[in-house]
């Protein structure tokens, strides 16, 4: 995943910080990594490692406001509990920063189309059991987008295995797309402004710089209020730890939106 995100990156490779938590009693160990580069304004990685209980992976990647009009790549992979206790869940998007329609039209259709099929991500919606999220996960859509892939298979086996990262590398790879057309929109529209072109001639971008930049905070602000794994790490570190842990490493951007 983060090679994925990485691969196109120009420039040194990225230094990253690293962040791990441990209760030994219940086994539970958390690992998060952060790093960026010239095109990726911030990119989080946490792996939950616990054994039966609980196998979490959450990666969030925030393009450079730069590339104004691309959308935040999101992906959770969420297996807790033992037995037929045990809950599954699988949500990827490209989490838009614009609810404009012309925002969501540059690549939502993209996605859509993924889930329609044929190809691997329209087998993995068949097998895993693809719904639409209830407002329990997900009570406000500001930053969710129509292509979410979503699904709460039942069996925590090879194949739920195989098909989830087919959707994962299938909506890297969506993502890349549009992150390389929206820092092509910029640059267009960078240039039409500086030698007096046409604006007909180039897409508009929605946003601006600061207003990507903005929305990305915002973004993290509405994760800090409703990210139901701040409660869960409270439950395992401690609620000092996880309000700590939350505020600086999943969503620093909530602090200055």
């Amino acid at each position: 995943m983060e090679a994925a995100a990485g691969s196109r990156a120009r420039g040194t490779p990225p230094k990253t910080e690293t962040t791990t938590k441990t209760n030994a009693t219940l086994g539970v160990t958390t690992t998060t990594e952060v790093w960026s580069t010239s095109r990726l304004r911030r990119v989080r990685s946490t792996y939950v490692d616990g054994g039966e209980l609980a196998q979490i992976y959450n990666c969030a990647v925030y393009p450079s406001p730069a590339a104004c009009d691309a959308p935040m790549l999101g992906v959770d992979l969420i297996s807790l509990g033992k037995g037929k206790a045990r809950k599954i869940l699988i949500g990827v998007d490209l989490h838009p920063m614009s609810r404009d329609e012309d925002y969501a039209n540059a690549y939502v259709p993209a996605l859509e189309a993924l889930r329609r099929g044929p190809g691997k991500v329209a087998d993995a919606a068949a097998a895993l059991g693809a719904t639409t999220p209830s407002k329990k996960f997900y009570e406000d859509a500001t930053f969710f987008s129509r292509g979410l892939f979503f699904a709460r298979p039942e069996r925590a086996d090879e194949e739920t295995m195989e098909k989830s990262l087919d959707v994962v590398q299938a909506y890297v790879d969506a993502w890349t797309t549009r992150l390389d057309e929206a820092e092509r929109e910029a640059e267009a529209m960078d240039g039409a402004c500086k030698f007096g072109l046409a604006l007909e001639d180039v897409r508009r971008c929605v946003l601006t710089e600061n207003a990507a930049r903005a929305a990305q905070d915002a973004h993290d602000a509405w994760q800090l209020a409703h990210d139901p794994a701040i409660p869960m790490f409270a439950t395992w570190y401690g609620e000092e730890w996880a309000r700590e842990f939350a505020e600086t490493v999943l969503f620093p951007g909530a602090n200055v939106a």
